[in-house]
């Protein structure tokens, strides 16, 4: 069974004033192609999801 673990994504953050949004939509792309083409059976997310306790309805929508 091949399993993938990723840690603190900090869906939301902003760095500098800049939104990374953008940057986390290659990196969710770039996930799936990799679970899709190493036949990955389990994700596991370990850490923070989110950057905020209460993320906003953009960052919840990336998820």
């Amino acid at each position: 069974m091949k399993i993938l673990h990723t840690a603190d994504w900090h869906i939301g953050k902003k760095l500098h004033k800049h939104e990374l949004a953008p940057d986390f939509d290659l990196f969710i792309d770039w996930l799936c192609q990799t679970i899709s083409a190493r036949e990955v059976v389990l994700l596991l997310i370990s850490g923070d999801v989110f950057d905020l306790a209460n993320p906003s309805s953009e960052a919840r929508k990336q998820y």
